[in-house]
């Protein structure tokens, strides 16, 4: 008995469809969503594509021809780009020389499909573990960084500590992500403690050119979401 044909390569976002894609003349991944109406629907695989190739393979006998092109989807990615083609997925490439992908990888359709999600709860630590941190920006080391932090929690953690820092001494306040950790910077107040980091460092570097032990010290600027769980 022969497998089922593959349909579309969607991910589901909040029980809605998105059909993965490539414009053709980029490396990313985009999403693209349903059309409004069937009218104005695009299909996510041409029917040329399903032609037998020149050397007699049939590239896509893994995929439902029928679904792959119904003219079900919108003309513009998430983030306004016309697009060229479906990305493969369990059926395999499209044309000789298409690529296989689960997953987006544009930015700024990623941005975009965020406003899909329900808004996250903020979890109970969330203002404690700000407040910490911006006390360490502002009062020790012009810097800081939280630990262990999930990724639901990121964004608001990171929007309510630059809010508390900037309400304390009006100044910009750079916060970034890599994986589950979140670092914040002010350059004013790194200046301002550039003094003990600066003399910190050049306490460590003697201690390395001299062969001797670095010297403790406490590792001060980071946090750790996990530390201030509530029970």
């Amino acid at each position: 008995m022969d497998p089922e044909p593959f349909g579309p390569n969607v991910i589901e976002v909040s029980g809605t469809a998105m059909l993965l894609t490539t414009t053709g003349g980029g490396v990313a991944i985009h999403l693209t969503a349903s059309a409004e109406t069937a009218a104005a629907g695009q299909e996510a695989v041409a029917d040329f594509y399903f032609d037998e190739e020149a050397d007699g393979t049939h590239g896509l006998a893994g995929y439902d021809r029928h679904a792959l092109t119904e003219p079900r989807w919108s003309e513009k990615t998430l983030c306004g780009r016309e697009w060229a083609v479906m990305v493969g997925g369990d059926g395999g490439a499209i044309g000789r020389f298409g690529e296989v992908a689960f997953a987006p990888t544009c930015r700024r359709c990623l941005t975009i499909l965020d406003r899909h999600f329900p808004t996250p709860v903020a979890d109970d630590r969330l203002v404690l573990v700000a407040q910490l941190a911006a006390d360490v920006v502002i009062d020790q080391r012009g810097f800081a960084e939280i630990h262990h932090v999930p990724g639901d929690q990121q964004d608001t953690l990171r929007k309510t500590i630059r809010a508390a820092i900037r309400r304390r001494i009006n100044q910009p306040v750079r916060t970034y992500s890599i994986n589950s950790v979140i670092y914040v910077e002010c350059k004013a107040m790194y200046d301002q403690h550039a003094r003990r980091n600066d003399h910190e460092a050049a306490e460590a570097i003697d201690a390395v050119l001299k062969g001797e032990p670095s010297p403790h010290r406490e590792r001060d600027w980071i946090i750790s979401w996990e530390t201030w769980g509530v029970a």
